[in-house]
């Protein structure tokens, strides 16, 4: 009997490692209970979890209100509204921009982002690597040990860092381990080849990884309907030979506006790139003087009003004494980093916000 049961769990955890190698399959876990697989069925697409929303009303208690007659689908929960238009694809709620988050249809099924919807209507939504596990949270009423993350006043910021890695990639990483802050880094394709093991770094600490492109060159990169795509492929297929994995994070070279155009935008879009640009320019690339770069940042994060705060630094080489000061001052103020997640709605330079 002992001998039957051990060979039935070996068996059962050899089949349950082949489906997980062939269907990537992540358990779901909504306030403390496991979601079967028919009812949230995931998916990964670009790098974001997209969920069944066949599951939203069950799980959730999102109500769904089918408008067949228009093409859409109405998300209601406590006052809150989203609308999936069916026709185009997209979601439209009152801070999104319709151009960038898209409905998937799979298998007559319609798939929506996960932590995307489920932050929008007031849950929590975190990835444990380990099953893997995607757990999703009431914020009403947390639990004993999530009251401290819970009562974390901090303000949120998104530290980003561009033209790397560099030589001094290494000391930016040490300074963000040491006020334990996350950053989002977009590199360039020639020095991810020249420098992989740093690329591979900042992974490993838990920072993001974006896309800056090949030539950094505006008459070159900015050249032609698929010029900045091409350049974003070939920068996502060298990231992907150094990590394993491809990223949809994409900063064009000196930012989308005025240099990307509208038919350029949208191959990009239509390829899943989410495109950021910045809201607070350190101009540490002007001033090379990390003084000067620390001042006018703090000067710009307390003359904006725009939200989210994007910070704007380089990799290079003045760049760790003003990120050093920085961080000093957000660690006073209240403030923290947090990396960049595809699920997130991207800031651009010509937003009204």
């Amino acid at each position: 009997m002992k001998k039957n049961l051990i060979l039935l769990l070996v068996l059962f955890c050899l089949f349950g490692y082949t489906i997980y190698a062939k269907e990537q399959e992540i358990s779901v876990v909504v306030n403390d209970k496991l979601v079967s697989r028919d009812a949230g069925q995931v998916d990964i697409v670009n790098g974001t979890a997209y969920i069944s929303v066949k599951f939203l009303e069950p799980a959730l208690h999102i109500d769904l209100f089918w408008m067949n007659a228009i093409g859409q689908l109405q998300l209601n929960k406590d006052e809150k509204i989203m609308v999936l238009n069916l026709h185009d694809n997209t979601i439209a709620a009152d801070w999104l921009d319709v151009e960038r988050y898209m409905v998937v249809s799979k298998n007559n099924d319609i798939m929506v982002p996960m932590r995307l919807v489920a932050e929008y209507f007031g849950y929590q939504v975190n990835f444990k690597s380990d099953g893997p596990i995607i757990t999703i949270t009431s914020n009403e009423g947390p639990k004993e040990e999530d009251k401290s993350e819970a009562s974390d006043d901090r303000k949120v910021i998104y530290l980003t860092f561009d033209d790397g890695p560099s030589p001094y990639t290494e000391k930016l990483l040490d300074l963000l381990d040491q006020y334990k802050m996350k950053a989002t880094f977009f590199m360039l394709d020639g020095e991810m080849k020249e420098r992989p093991e740093v690329v591979k770094h900042i992974v490993e600490r838990g920072h993001a990884v974006g896309l800056h492109g090949v030539t950094h060159k505006p008459h070159t990169f900015y050249c032609g309907q698929e010029g900045p795509l091409n350049e974003i492929e070939q920068t996502n297929a060298t990231l992907e030979s150094i990590v394993g994995f491809r990223s949809c994070l994409v900063r064009t070279p000196f930012g989308s506006n005025p240099h990307l155009t509208q038919n350029q935008y949208i191959c990009l879009v239509s390829n899943n790139y989410r495109i950021w640009d910045w809201n607070i320019d350190s101009k540490d690339w002007a001033y090379n003087n990390p003084y000067k770069a620390f001042n006018t940042t703090v000067k710009n994060m307390k003359t904006s009003h725009k939200e989210p705060k994007v910070v704007l630094f380089h990799d290079m080489k003045t760049s760790d004494k003003a990120l050093e000061m920085f961080l000093k001052w957000m660690e006073e103020n209240k403030y923290v980093s947090k990396e960049i997640t595809p699920d997130l709605v991207p800031v651009k330079m010509t937003q009204k916000k």
